[in-house]
């Protein structure tokens, strides 16, 4: 199940988020890895992992987080799809852990919508 979440946020994020730079977009990526890698570690303190298994989980984690950090680049914050990919990452970040597992509550309205307009543009296949 973490893994689930971990690796969709992550495919998510790397495939629907054009690489934008500024403030803003940085901001809500970084807060919605830290949420993922917070729910995550709630999670797995839940179940009865081994040390050793949690220990295996933290690199996991922290490279999503990086790989998230290195893939917000270069669009300007006036890129048609800016204001809607933040939107999206917001929204993604207003989810409760229990939502974040869920398969439904992974992709909110504003994601539905940022993945309609990235389409629309050719950002998205």
């Amino acid at each position: 199940m973490i893994k689930k979440c971990v690796r969709m946020t992550v495919l998510y994020l790397v495939a629907a988020v054009p690489a934008i730079h500024a403030n803003e977009m940085a901001d809500a990526a970084e807060s919605l890895c830290e949420k993922v890698k917070s729910c995550a570690l709630a999670q797995m303190a839940e179940q009865d992992l081994s040390p050793e298994m949690r220990q295996m989980m933290q690199p996991t984690l922290d490279g999503m987080c990086a790989q998230v950090r290195g893939k917000v680049g270069d669009v300007p914050t006036g890129h048609p799809l800016y204001k809607p990919a933040v939107a999206c990452l917001d929204s993604m970040n207003a989810l409760s852990c229990e939502e974040m597992h869920s398969s439904e509550g992974a992709l909110t309205p504003a994601c539905e919508e940022y993945e309609e307009l990235a389409r629309a543009a050719g950002e998205m296949e």
